[in-house]
């Protein structure tokens, strides 16, 4: 059950990203922001400001949220493998952390036989 809810989550998530970054740079929010002309300001760089305001910019932003909305919809077409895929990597993951805790517990301290035999050269 806990994969599922994973996989669902990460479906949404890159659903909600990409559309996101999709709508985003074609808004008025683009334009009016504070945060870049404080940056601009601060390093007295209007170029940069320039630079994202560009329709390659955009275009590359929006390029990325057309993918983040692919993943998302190719994780929801492979769902059943997805799940299968995570639950057997978190059963995987749960038996090599007992493992390495079991052969933790089960090494005893050298620490006396090394410092004896070093003093012995």
């Amino acid at each position: 059950m806990p994969a599922k809810i994973t996989v669902i989550v990460y479906i949404l998530i890159c659903l909600e990203v990409g559309i996101l970054l999709i709508l985003l740079p074609w808004s008025p929010y683009w334009d009016d922001n504070f945060f870049l002309y404080f940056i601009t300001g601060k390093l007295h760089a209007d170029w940069l400001a320039e630079f994202l305001l560009s329709g390659y910019v955009r275009g590359a932003v929006t390029a990325l949220g057309v993918l983040n909305v692919l993943a998302g919809l190719w994780e929801a077409y492979k769902f059943k493998d997805s799940v299968r895929r995570f639950s057997s990597w978190e059963g995987n993951r749960s038996e090599n952390s007992r493992k390495s805790t079991q052969e933790a517990s089960d090494l005893s301290d050298h620490r006396q036989a090394s410092v004896s035999r070093t003093s012995e050269h």
